[in-house]
């Protein structure tokens, strides 16, 4: 949008008409009426407003006989030019030069600069009544049958929301558990068979598992089978998993005799499994 500027009459920059101070030097710009303390632009020698002379060397204009000067300005109260400027309340004393510097510094504010709002207590207190205010002109102006049937709603939903929880009509989330699956198949024995140790008196038992369990032999002289090799590879305790392909040695037996053995695999959900009943002869 357009806006009108003017000269400086210190520097000759041009500055928004208006304006207080000049942009470039920091001249005053505005003359500010002693009679009526409107704003004028500087250099004027009248005022604008009221017409009173805005220096020493200015003439005071001159009227038609019998006409009164600014008649309606005189009837507001405020003195005809060339009196004493007025000075409403808070601006000092009629006539105080300090007092008009400082309007002429700070205009509308009294000669001081405009302060800052400070929100404290009073301020929070005048909104909270503010706010009370609102809500009684509200409730005021609701159409009562209408307000009535609102509070009925808020305070049914309340109780109703209150025996749903005492009644467990509305479940509250529970911590979820952890489901443990137990496997019930038993392993599967498989590729049993026995080859000889390091001498007559030693032999190993060797099987396959379709799962991961543990190792052990029960034998004994034929047709008995009473004794059994320690556990070996045990998933059911410890950090052992298991094992698929198993091993298991025989020692102190007796040459040229026969023996029956069975193999036992235990997997770690605790499903035994065990072969059949088999024959093997030690060495001569």
């Amino acid at each position: 949008m357009y806006q009108s500027t003017e000269p400086c009459p210190h520097c000759g920059a041009q500055n928004i008409r208006g304006t207080w101070a000049c942009a470039q030097c920091g001249n005053n710009l505005l003359v500010y009426c002693p009679n009526c303390r409107a704003g004028n632009a500087a250099g004027s020698q009248f005022c604008q407003a009221c017409g009173s002379p805005l220096s020493t060397t200015a003439q005071a204009p001159t009227y038609p006989a019998g006409q009164q000067p600014y008649p309606q300005y005189t009837q507001q109260g405020y003195p005809a030019p060339g009196q004493q400027p007025y000075t409403p309340a808070g601006y000092g004393a009629q006539g105080d030069p300090q007092t008009y510097q400082g309007y002429q510094q700070y205009p509308g504010y009294g000669g001081n600069p405009p302060q800052t709002p400070f929100y404290g207590g009073a301020a929070r207190g005048s909104m909270l009544g503010g706010f009370v205010g609102r809500l009684k002109h509200i409730v005021a102006s609701t159409n009562p049958i209408l307000l009535s049937a609102l509070v009925v709603l808020i305070v049914g939903m309340g109780v109703f929301m209150l025996l749903a929880f005492q009644l467990h009509w509305i479940k509250t989330a529970q911590p979820t558990k952890a489901v443990t699956v137990t496997d019930k198949r038993v392993p599967v024995i498989s590729l049993l068979q026995v080859k000889q140790g390091a001498d007559t008196y030693s032999a190993i038992v060797s099987w396959v598992t379709d799962k991961y369990s543990s190792s052990q032999v029960q034998y004994g002289l034929w047709p008995v089978a009473n004794t059994l090799t320690p556990l070996q590879n045990d998933p059911t305790a410890g950090d052992n998993a298991g094992v698929l392909r198993h091993e298991v040695g025989l020692t102190n037996l007796i040459p040229r005799s026969s023996y029956s053995y069975q193999a036992i695999s235990v997997d770690k959900d605790g499903n035994t499994a065990k072969s059949p009943l088999m024959q093997f002869d030690t060495a001569q």
